[in-house]
């Protein structure tokens, strides 16, 4: 978690902002999806309920309409005298009649039958075995009216409705049997419902049609579910449901009967049972105990909450697509002037910040680059005046130690120039007129403070030709460099100094022992070494007093009372003043090698 912790940490703000807005997109969007899949799935069962509290109240009154209808036109036909004489005849055993009253009771049967729909027929079964039936019905020849069809009647309690079942005649479709027990009272020939089989002296049958019943309770479903309503008993027994129908195990299970059995007798529907297939209602009916049960299958259901989800998925990703396109724009938006911002700073740090970069809007970041610009333009003006500040001092540290050099060196020689035109020597006096003008021209070179590396050489070179002239000596002179060093620039008046201590103390003029160095000769190297430039001045003098030499770079108590000695100490501070860092080592083997190398750093102003 750290590890994350950190690596978020360390991204881009942009990322950040972009990440940001990616997770609030994504949680906001699966908050929603699921809040809205329960939200919706929860209305689809609402409406499934009410659709099937709906259903359940239209087929209830619609059975109990046609049932109330049926039973009042039962009522009306065992009201006549024919039905009574058949209830008289079977309470005193009497048989004699059964053909009178069997052609007698045939209209009225037929009556009923006809003006029901729901009603396939009728027929009454006596106590004495009589059986009455319209003769257009024909019994199978397994069937047994006197066995009561094999049918338990041990449950009928007033009327009563008995399971589903196959017609005992040869139709063979399957009816709903509706149990009337009638008894005659005693010593009256007043009929009544009796309480039980047992009790009842005829029964009326009424073998209603299964299909009828069926499609009587499929008017009241709706195109909005495929549900299944059956009729079960006050047991929670399956009564009008056939083996045919997918339902039939479901409704004949124990534990559905279970359910139905325990529902009460509201009259509004109620929830009985639900899992991943089917949900349950049921609703007590009017009459007979019955109750009206609703199976529902939950497939369109299923596939109305997927079509559901899957439309709010693609609600959720296309909101997130849209999200994350507009995090990255608004990261985008709100990260560009910090980019520009920084690009500013690192333009200022690199010292390439040219034209100061002005924002497009004044908000915090505008009024921070604007601070930023103006700390800018105010850290270049206090530059300037540095600069101008130093490149003055620097530039009178030059002309002071460059005016140094000039006087002495230009007396004796105008004073040596003079004794020889005075002495006649013409030639002589002019030679060195020539060379004394080619080493005041580069020494001054304009006001310029670097000269090519040639012209230096050409400087020495007239140097060392006044001061054979002058002493009357032969000083050899020569020069190396490498090719790719021959444009090099240098500050002027550097190897002339060394030159000159060379000649003053390495051969010594003013003393005998100059006679002694047969060839006196200066030379002159420069070479690279990596990134610096080695000037090399050599002679064969006497030697080098290395101590007294880097004493001299840096004394501690100058001379008194007079300028500070042209030498060493002048070259080591015009050198570091223009190029930084330096340095000047020392190498002496008397009367063979004797070498000053300075070291200074190859940089734009070493090549124009």
């Amino acid at each position: 978690m750290k590890r994350i912790k950190t690596y978020v940490a360390n991204l881009k703000i942009s990322s950040k902002i972009w990440l940001c807005m990616l997770t609030i997109g994504l949680v906001l969007a699966l908050f929603l999806g699921l809040l809205s899949s329960w939200y919706f799935a929860r209305l689809y069962q609402e409406d499934t309920y009410n659709q099937t509290a709906d259903s359940l109240q239209i087929g209830s009154q619609s059975l109990t309409d046609s049932f109330n209808i049926l039973l009042d036109n039962v009522i009306n036909f065992a009201s006549t005298a024919d039905f009574s004489n058949i209830v008289e005849d079977t309470r005193t055993g009497d048989t004699q009649k059964y053909a009178r009253n069997t052609a007698l009771i045939q209209t009225p049967m037929s009556n009923l039958t006809l003006t029901n729909p729901i009603l396939d027929t009728i027929i009454i079964l006596g106590k004495n075995g009589e059986f009455y039936s319209l003769f257009t019905n024909t019994l199978k020849k397994e069937e047994n009216p006197s066995g009561l069809f094999g049918w338990d009647l041990s449950s009928v309690d007033g009327i009563t409705w008995l399971p589903i079942r196959r017609s005992p005649f040869i139709k063979n479709n399957y009816i709903i049997p509706v149990i009337i027990p009638i008894s005659q009272l005693a010593g009256t020939r007043y009929l009544h419902i009796a309480d039980n089989f047992d009790n009842a002296d005829v029964c009326i049958v009424l073998m209603l049609d299964s299909k009828s019943v069926a499609q009587r309770l499929a008017l009241s479903d709706s195109s909005y579910a495929k549900r299944t309503l059956y009729l079960a008993d006050r047991n929670g027994q399956n009564i009008s449901l056939d083996d045919s129908s997918p339902y039939y195990q479901l409704a004949s299970s124990e534990e559905t009967q279970m359910r139905v059995s325990k529902e009460g007798d509201d009259d509004d529907a109620q929830f009985l049972y639900d899992n991943n297939d089917y949900s349950l209602y049921g609703k007590a009916l009017d009459f007979c105990g019955l109750k009206l049960v609703s199976i529902l299958p939950k497939t369109l259901l299923h596939q109305r909450i997927t079509k559901m989800n899957a439309f709010i998925l693609l609600i959720a990703f296309a909101g997130l697509a849209i999200a994350t396109l507009l995090s990255f724009m608004l990261s985008r938006f709100v990260t560009k002037p910090f980019k520009q911002l920084i690009s500013n700073v690192q333009a200022i740090e690199n010292n390439n910040y040219n034209t100061p970069h002005q924002m497009k809007y004044q908000d915090e970041i505008g009024h921070l680059n604007q601070a930023i610009n103006s700390m800018y333009t105010t850290i270049q003006q206090q530059f300037q005046r540095i600069k101008q500040s130093e490149r003055a001092k620097y530039r009178s540290e030059i002309q002071l130690l460059s005016e140094q050099i000039n006087p002495h060196f230009l007396y004796n020689t105008l004073e040596c120039i003079n004794m020889e035109i005075l002495g006649g020597h013409k030639e002589t006096a002019s030679s060195m007129i020539t060379s004394l003008g080619d080493f005041l021209r580069i020494g001054l070179s304009y006001g310029n403070e670097v000269i090519p590396i040639t012209k230096e050489f050409t400087h020495v070179k007239a140097y060392i030709d006044i001061m054979n002239q002058r002493f009357n000596r032969k000083i050899d002179f020569k020069y190396t460099i490498d090719p790719e060093l021959e444009n090099l620039y240098v500050l002027k008046s550097i190897l002339q100094p060394l030159v000159e201590n060379s000649i003053r103390h390495g051969f010594d003029v003013d003393v005998s022992c100059y006679e002694n160095i047969l060839m006196p000769a200066i030379e002159i190297g420069v070479h690279r070494e990596e990134d610096q430039i080695i000037l090399e001045v050599s002679d064969n003098g006497r030697g080098i007093d290395i101590e007294k030499a880097n004493s001299a770079l840096h004394p501690e108590h100058p001379e008194s009372g007079r300028k500070q000695h042209v030498g060493l100490n002048n070259i080591y501070q015009r050198l570091s003043a223009y190029y930084g860092t330096v340095a000047i080592t020392f190498e002496s083997i008397p009367y063979f090698k004797n070498t000053v190398r300075l070291t200074i750093p190859q940089t734009a102003k070493t090549s124009q």
